[in-house]
């Protein structure tokens, strides 16, 4: 059987799996997760995961969270340049194929069931050839897909380096605030993940809520402050700053959504995926976010028509490079 490795390679973490290379089962032959600053590169982690499977797969589609063209990919926030002749030259594969994660999520799509999605708005049932995903995690991921009955076209971009566009007189003094630690204001640096530790202390240092004593020692320790402030945000008893962090942190997704959803015409959905939002579904409460996303002026209408739903599926980009890769390597000699 010929098989095929896929791979997410993000800032955070690397997934690897093995899958059948023909047909359409997403069931892994084998697969693993490891931390990406732990390893020096992406060779030294595929030689990790392949000794310990023992499978040599024939094939791979890697998924990077970064710049990435048809033979090299740079990893935005690892100093990680991948190609694709070292690796074929590396581990014998027959044919790398590279793609942007975002390309990969928004490969996911089509293979995505109800389970693997929370609706959070139905939209008018109409629909559309185009789909636009918005994806904060390590970094913010911004995607499309056009789907027709004769065309499948996943496509990442950099569209979360956008300059960030106040939309209140808050988010206007946010921005004030960045400004003033020098360089442009892009939405990345806002509501990716190290945006919500930015947002806590924009919200503290300009009065806007009460540090608890808790949370400041625990932030002192910290070497990543984003998942202290999240816990804080989430727990039992939540923190009133912490809370605060996360409504303003969705309420400007909400509207770089809108703008992304505008600008593709995105009919067919709006979908969010990336590792921060899924963890907020059922502790928070997204009427914030939906809010933002439907706040177009004359477009309001819509807004309020396109679905907007949150990929759960924790391994979507996994699944999109297998389906990715089966679609390019289709004509492949396999024998």
């Amino acid at each position: 059987m010929t098989t095929l490795l896929a791979a997410d390679i993000g800032g955070t973490k690397c997934e690897l799996a093995v899958f059948a290379l023909a047909g359409d089962d997403c069931r892994p032959l084998a697969g693993r997760r490891y931390p990406s600053r732990d390893h020096a590169g992406i060779e030294e982690i595929i030689a990790r995961f392949l000794g310990e499977c023992g499978l040599r797969p024939r094939f791979a589609c890697l998924a990077v969270a970064g710049v990435t063209g048809k033979d090299k990919a740079t990893v935005t926030n690892l100093p990680w340049i991948i190609e694709a002749k070292r690796l074929e030259a590396a581990f014998g594969f027959a044919g790398v194929v590279l793609l942007n994660d975002l390309t990969a999520v928004c490969a996911s799509i089509p293979i995505l069931g109800d389970e693997d999605w929370i609706e959070l708005q139905p939209g008018d049932g109409q629909g559309g050839e185009m789909i636009a995903v918005i994806a904060p995690g390590t970094g913010l991921g911004e995607g499309l897909l056009v789907r027709t009955d004769t065309a499948f076209m996943p496509r990442g971009s950099e569209g979360g380096h956008a300059d960030f566009a106040p939309v209140d007189a808050e988010q206007l003094d946010l921005l004030r605030w960045m400004m003033r630690r020098g360089g442009p204001v892009s939405y990345e640096d806002l509501i990716a993940g190290p945006g919500i530790a930015r947002l806590y202390d924009f919200l503290k240092e300009t009065g806007r809520g009460q540090e608890s004593d808790a949370v400041a020692e625990a932030l002192a320790g910290a070497v990543d402050r984003t998942p202290v402030v999240a816990d804080a945000a989430l727990a039992q008893a939540p923190c009133p700053l912490c809370r605060r962090t996360i409504e303003l942190f969705l309420s400007i997704l909400g509207s770089e959504a809108g703008n992304l959803a505008l600008k593709t015409y995105a009919r067919g959905g709006l979908y969010i995926g990336g590792g921060i939002v899924p963890r907020l579904a059922g502790h928070v409460s997204f009427a914030g976010l939906l809010e933002a996303f439907r706040r177009k002026d004359k477009m309001e209408e819509l807004m309020t028509a396109i679905p907007v739903r949150l990929i759960t599926r924790g391994n979507a980009a996994l699944l999109g490079a297998v389906h990715y890769g089966r679609a390019a390597l289709a004509g492949t000699r396999t024998a």
